[in-house]
């Protein structure tokens, strides 16, 4: 159990106000980072130390310590999601109005006024902590919404930077970069490389035909097959989201992570 203090406020909602923040294993500025929450996301207080926030955020359960000044007192349910890499936040219907923060592939948002995609509005309105904000109605949509092909949502992240512990398009690992993608079919998948083995979809034999979609892990690696060849991966070795060859990348992988540990398949795509 967290060691926290004022454990008044414990199983109080909040709710993450900043575009992302980090999520740590210890109450300090210099302590590891775990993962990120993302705009929008729920996040339960279970304690408080100096700074910091202990609780679990409510999108994958994941627990640690978070910086006061990144959550809210818990606003609404978000009514939607970001779908593109990135999408701007400005002061007004008006993309000449100014920039008020951007938002990352998977943040949750609030739409005001939840017009039709088909009228002739182009911009959603929302609400902000920092009061009204506006963006473009096609980077987003419902929070049930279901995407055709996660792998190109998983592709569409092509050259982001690699950063440990990243959970935010502007810089995220590996299983983030699963964690996700797969969000956008509606699949579960838990934060870390580790329990996504243990959990996703079914194991496939070692000789199988690959196909798009499926998932080759490594003792903390994991990657996502885009056809029976290519590989796209978060990894430290590009530093960033690229796309190579799996079998000329497997003996690279093997010097750092071992052989591969299970393959396994989630949908069909």
């Amino acid at each position: 159990m967290a060691q926290t203090d004022n454990a008044h406020i414990a199983d109080t909602k909040m709710q993450v106000s900043l575009p992302s923040i980090g999520l740590y294993d210890a109450p300090r500025d210099d302590a590891g980072l775990d993962t990120q929450c993302l705009f929008g996301e729920g996040f339960t207080v279970t304690g408080q130390k100096g700074d910091f926030y202990h609780g679990k955020l409510s999108t994958d359960g994941y627990e640690g310590y978070v910086p006061k000044v990144g959550l809210t007192p818990y606003m609404t349910d978000a009514t939607h999601r970001v779908i593109v890499p990135r999408s701007l936040v400005t002061r007004r219907a008006d993309i000449k109005s100014g920039m008020m923060f951007g938002l990352s592939l998977g943040a949750q948002v609030t739409v005001l006024d939840n017009a039709d995609l088909t009228t002739a509005s182009q911009t959603a309105h929302i609400l902000t902590p920092q009061g009204d904000g506006f963006m473009p109605w096609r980077h987003l949509v419902p929070r049930d919404h279901v995407v055709a092909d996660w792998v190109a949502i998983a592709e569409s992240l092509l050259g982001t930077p690699y950063g440990w512990g990243g959970r935010d398009s502007g810089g995220l690992d590996c299983s983030a970069l699963v964690q996700l993608a797969l969000q956008t079919v509606g699949v579960f998948a838990p934060r870390d490389s580790g329990p996504q083995a243990a959990n996703l979809g079914n194991p496939i034999a070692d000789d199988a035909l690959l196909k798009r979609g499926d998932l080759i892990f490594w003792k903390g690696h994991v990657g996502i097959m885009q056809d029976a060849v290519n590989l796209l991966h978060a990894n430290a070795y590009h530093m960033q989201v690229a796309s190579e060859n799996l079998r000329n990348a497997m003996p690279r992988i093997a010097q750092e992570a071992g052989d591969v540990t299970t393959r396994r398949r989630i949908l069909p795509i």
